[in-house]
C-alpha cells in the first residue's frame, strides 16, 4: 500500500536542494505550494550558502545552510543542525550525490525523489517514493510534481521571493527615474 498521495498534511517536510540559483528560484513555488495548503506544516530548507542569500528572508521557512567551502566540515554543520530533529517528508530535489549523502542525515519516513529514468548520481537509491515519469518536462513542472505526488491539487504558482529595503534602495540609486527599463536575463 502507497502513503502517496498524503491523507492528511504532514507535520513538518524538509526540502533538499542546495544549489543552481535558477533551481532555486524553480524550487521557491513548490515552497509556496506547501504553505498555501498546508499552513500548519513546518518547512526546512537545506540549502547552498550563496543560494541562502537569495532565499533568507521568506518567512515560515527554517533554513539549513550547506556551506561546501569546507569540504567534510560542512556534513558535519548541517549533522548538528539536524540533530534530534525528524521530518514527516523529506522532499529530495536535487539529483547529485552531494546532496544524496545530505539526505541520508535527514530522517523522514517518507523520501521523495526523482523518477529512476532522471534520477542522476543513483538518487533513486537515497529515496523510497518516485515522483512520476514524465518525458521533455519544463523544470517548474518536474518540481511541482513532487508536491502533486503528496496529494496537493491546487497548485498556485509564485514566485514572490521578499525584496529587503536595502535592496530596493540599490536599485532606486542605481536606475533612472521616469524612464522605462528593459530587463533581459
Amino acid at each position: 500500500m502507497s502513503l502517496l498521495p498524503l491523507a492528511h498534511p504532514p507535520r513538518s517536510i524538509c526540502i533538499l536542494r542546495l544549489s543552481a540559483l535558477g533551481d532555486i528560484s524553480h524550487t521557491l513555488p513548490v515552497l509556496r505550494i506547501v504553505q498555501d495548503n498546508w499552513p500548519q506544516t513546518k518547512i526546512t530548507w537545506v540549502i547552498g550558502k550563496i543560494e541562502y542569500g537569495l532565499v533568507y528572508d521568506i518567512p515560515g521557512v527554517d533554513f539549513i545552510i550547506f556551506d561546501k567551502a569546507r569540504g567534510w566540515r560542512a556534513y558535519l554543520d548541517v549533522f548538528r543542525a539536524l540533530h534530534g530533529r525528524h521530518f514527516d517528508v523529506l522532499l529530495h530535489m536535487q539529483m547529485s550525490l552531494r546532496a544524496s549523502i545530505l539526505s541520508l542525515l535527514i530522517k523522514a519516513p517518507i523520501r521523495l525523489g526523482f523518477d529512476r529514468t532522471r534520477a542522476k548520481d543513483g538518487q533513486w537509491l537515497f529515496t523510497n517514493h518516485k515522483i512520476p515519469y514524465h518525458a521533455r518536462q519544463h523544470v517548474i513542472d518536474s518540481f511541482t510534481s513532487f508536491t502533486k505526488t503528496l496529494g496537493i491539487d491546487h497548485q498556485i504558482i509564485r514566485w514572490d521571493m521578499p525584496i529587503p529595503q536595502e535592496a530596493k534602495d540599490f536599485a532606486d540609486k542605481l536606475l533612472p527615474t521616469g524612464r522605462k527599463i528593459l530587463v533581459i536575463s
